[in-house]
């Protein structure tokens, strides 16, 4: 990290947002299914513990288990991370399990935030992945209302961990938009839109850095592959 910024572990990618992430900020990975946001998110949160940031992951739609499983058949040991505690998964499904019955009719904002700010402060964790952030919306139908929800969790653990925070968003397949909900987008400090391209013959992933508060950005899309042991590596610009 230098001069206040963070290192996504995708070497071409760094050299095209100044050097990185800016420290504290929160960022989005938007993409349809299959586009490698997890994989975003994991060399980004293991390249930081390679570099003594230690990381907390919170994996909402896929189980622990499936997302080291996921891990391993690309080269990396998220248990071994985990015993050295400088890794720890979260599992958060006991937040909608109370929503879900009917029992209450929300998360509460402040009770996640202050949950999850312990957990940070027990590992002196400097970076932060949530991936997706849509399901820690629960039962809202206002939008100004949902936006307020996520404004403060991000403000919150923004303002009281200090984290480096990445999030993603599932995009709708077929459509041009950023985010589950339209608002996610507005409360980041940046987006990497990863989408599937067929210009030929065959299907192609490319990257896109679609927002950057405080960077001059190249505004080319990038293609690039899923290396086994590296993870997101970038090729060229169409």
């Amino acid at each position: 990290m230098a001069n206040g910024r963070v290192s996504t572990g995708i070497e071409k990618l760094d050299s095209l947002i100044g050097g990185g992430l800016l420290k504290g900020r929160s960022y989005l990975v938007s993409g349809e299914p299959g586009t490698g946001k997890t994989i975003f998110c994991l060399q980004y949160i293991l390249h930081g513990i390679k570099n003594g940031e230690n990381g907390i992951y919170i994996s909402i739609d896929e189980k622990p288990e499936h997302l080291i499983a996921d891990a391993k058949s690309l080269g990396w040991d998220l248990e071994a991370e985990m015993k050295k505690e400088r890794l720890q998964l979260l599992d958060v499904t006991p937040y909608f399990a109370r929503t879900r019955t009917g029992k209450e009719e929300r998360i509460d904002v402040d009770q996640i935030s202050g949950d999850l700010v312990r957990y940070i402060k027990k590992i002196g964790a400097k970076r932060l992945v949530i991936d997706p952030v849509a399901p820690l919306v629960s039962k809202m139908d206002a939008v100004s209302e949902v936006r307020e929800y996520i404004r403060r969790l991000i403000s919150n653990l923004e303002e009281e961990t200090g984290c480096t925070i990445v999030l993603t968003s599932h995009v709708p397949v077929g459509t041009l938009r950023l985010s589950q909900y339209d608002i996610e987008e507005f409360v980041v400090s940046g987006i990497f839109l990863l989408k599937l391209a067929k210009p030929e013959k065959k299907y192609i992933r490319t990257l896109f850095v679609r927002k950057m508060r405080g960077t001059a950005t190249d505004l080319s899309e990038y293609t690039f592959d899923i290396v086994k042991g590296k993870g997101l590596v970038l090729r060229q610009a169409l």
